[in-house]
């Protein structure tokens, strides 16, 4: 019994497990061949973070008197307490920008010139959420009794390339990204909640890192084909 105890205490604590998790898609960067120079400039790669401020204040609140010793009675009171508010803050991020910009130097293109060859523009866009994916979303937390929680993201991304010489659009390309995960914990409610898999930054980062990826990996392959 005590064995089977300490197995359940365990499970609690552990918290929260990933049942189903989208895997990262694989994408390879291509390298310009030796003795070749290719300048680009990266632009878009957009995004914002949604972050909680904590805002801290005074308020005036009344205190109700207590009993004091076996008759006593203390009177009530006003007094100051500090008081917290979490204030949703949308910033940008130039993340996915730096990565983006990582990726092609690694592979030989020059990325600060003032007068690129080329010019790489990504625009993301989401996320998107269909009604069924929402019901599947209710569907694991009502069958589940509120230890399970599943969620789902898409994101898009527009890929578009232009020779900076002539300002003509040179490729273009559209992708699509979808993360789903589910994850379970012994605990209803609080077990979901701990997870950092399924709030929306963490699904927004996981799909826009995979979506940079295929991007600069299919630019490069397009702008090495155009010096070989």
């Amino acid at each position: 019994m005590k064995r089977i105890t300490a197995a359940v205490a365990m499970v609690a604590i552990a918290g929260c497990f990933t049942v189903k998790e989208t895997g990262f898609p694989q994408s390879s960067i291509t390298a310009l061949p030796e003795g070749r120079d290719v300048s680009v400039k990266l632009q878009g790669f957009a995004a914002t973070i949604l972050d909680y401020m904590t805002v801290y204040g005074h308020e005036t609140v009344w205190v109700n008197g207590r009993p004091r010793g076996r008759y006593g009675w203390t009177p009530g009171h006003y007094a100051t307490v500090t008081s917290s508010t979490y204030v949703p803050h949308v910033r940008n991020t130039d993340f996915f920008l730096e990565r983006a910009n990582t990726s092609m130097e690694t592979a030989g293109f020059a990325t600060k010139t003032q007068q690129p060859d080329y010019v790489v523009n990504v625009d993301f866009n989401g996320p998107f959420i269909t009604d069924s994916e929402r019901g599947i979303e209710a569907l694991w937390m009502i069958l589940s009794i509120f230890s399970a929680d599943y969620s789902v993201q898409t994101w898009t991304a527009k890929l578009k390339i232009y020779d900076n010489k002539t300002g003509k659009m040179v490729f273009h390309h559209d992708y699509s990204q979808r993360y789903e995960v589910a994850v379970w914990g012994p605990l209803p409610i609080l077990s979901p909640a701990g997870s950092s898999k399924n709030t929306a930054n963490a699904m927004q980062s996981w799909c826009l890192t995979a979506l940079t990826d295929r991007v600069t990996a299919d630019a490069s392959a397009f702008l090495v084909s155009k010096v070989k």
